[in-house]
């Protein structure tokens, strides 16, 4: 049997990436994998004073207290793979060195773009920005990219360059899983080897089994955060200038900084906002909703959203922009529309609503999640890649002796 260390830093607020490892963590027990997990968590950053706060931003390029832990975990626990989801800002890529000291091979899945981005999002001023992947991460740094700061940018780039030039990133992990081809594309120009990348996307857990795919109501639905990056007034906009809605309306699922601007705005008879739901409800209004609708403005990294859409059959409208014309194929599993055209977002709608091929679509739909987002597809990939790394690792280990 596989024995897995699996590694996470939870954020302060708990997002997609949490959920993702989650559902990972329960899949892999569940299919008879031993696999331990160690975490930590942001929070504690709030609980420091100002100079243990200094100390925190400075270990985020090499945590000394986290290789010690990780290194006795590794010696207690002897997994045959460390499998890091995320490791900052508290485990640093430290837990690498230490893996590599017990002869450990690891794995490590790039959930966002922070080995390129100190923002993580390729995203500036609510436009995409590649500035550091083609240029300097100094240009992080003058912009204060993460968190609007140019005191809290300058430890994340230092981090990112300082373990670039130690070769961290290109000798470290035996295997990169990147969500979509897209982003293995903008990893490898970032200089990270391709042959340790391989994609691998998210999944889902089967939802409830149905006879038939399932009556559609009138509606089309937005669920996310609803803050500048998804694109949500683009969305809204468009929406106005729609001429053949009838009855349709859109629903608005969600909470955010931009929901209180937005429903006071763009709130009507033909669009509601029903704020934060429950996982189940969620579902629910996708399965019988006519599109879900994903008008990110940025690189998504790989919205759970399309995911659980595709679970239950409904088509996905969205922007033409990174990985999301990847994963949603036009006019197969869903339309494409340009981000930041307000009238071209507008007719794709319209050509939706009278799309006479709307029951195939929902049915290509129904046959991507089966191909690709269960639960048993993405089982095998990731057990193919443990097994992969770990026969590499028993191969090295024989030539070098």
């Amino acid at each position: 049997m596989i024995k897995v260390l699996l590694v996470h830093n939870y954020y302060q607020q708990r997002g997609g990436e949490d959920k993702v490892v989650a559902q990972e963590l329960e899949l892999l027990q569940a299919k008879g994998i031993d696999v331990q997990a160690y975490s930590v968590h942001n929070d504690k950053i709030k609980e420091q004073g100002i100079v243990r706060k200094a100390l925190t931003a400075l270990e985020t390029t090499w945590s000394h207290q986290e290789y010690l832990n990780i290194k006795k975990l590794l010696m207690d626990m002897k997994p045959d793979v460390v499998h890091v989801h995320n490791f900052f800002p508290l485990v640093s890529p430290s837990i690498y060195y230490a893996s590599r000291q017990a002869g450990i091979p690891v794995v490590q899945t790039l959930h966002n773009y922070r080995l390129i981005c100190p923002a993580a999002t390729f995203m500036r001023n609510n436009q995409v920005c590649e500035e550091c992947l083609h240029g300097s991460l100094m240009n992080s740094v003058k912009n204060g990219c993460y968190r609007n700061s140019k005191v809290q940018t300058l430890p994340v780039a230092s981090m990112i360059k300082i373990n670039r030039i130690m070769g961290t990133w290109s000798r470290q992990v035996n295997r990169y899983i990147v969500l979509t081809e897209f982003a293995k594309k903008k990893f490898i120009q970032s200089g990270l080897p391709a042959e340790r990348i391989v994609v691998k996307p998210n999944f889902i857990k089967r939802p409830r089994k149905s006879a038939s795919l399932p009556p559609v109501h009138n509606y089309i639905v937005f669920v996310g955060r609803i803050s500048a990056e998804k694109g949500v007034q683009n969305l809204l906009e468009a929406w106005r200038l729609v001429r053949n809605k009838s009855e349709t309306k859109l629903l608005v699922i969600g909470d955010g900084p931009e929901r209180e601007r937005l429903s006071a705005m763009y709130g009507d008879e033909s669009v509601q906002f029903l704020g934060n739901q429950d996982a189940e409800t969620v579902l629910q209004y996708m399965e019988h909703a006519r599109y879900l609708a994903v008008p990110s403005i940025w690189y998504e990294g790989f919205p759970m959203t399309i995911v659980e859409s595709y679970s239950v059959g409904t088509p996905v409208l969205c922007s033409r922009i990174g990985a999301l014309e990847e994963v949603v194929k036009d006019a197969v599993t869903g339309f494409h529309f340009s981000h930041d055209n307000i009238e071209h977002i507008s007719e794709t709608i319209e050509h939706a609503l009278d799309n006479i091929h709307y029951q195939e679509m929902r049915n290509n739909v129904r046959r991507a999640y089966e191909a690709l987002y269960t639960e048993d597809v993405s089982f095998n990939q990731i057990l193919n890649i443990y097994k992969e790394v770990i026969e590499e690792n028993a191969y090295a280990k024989t030539n070098e002796i």
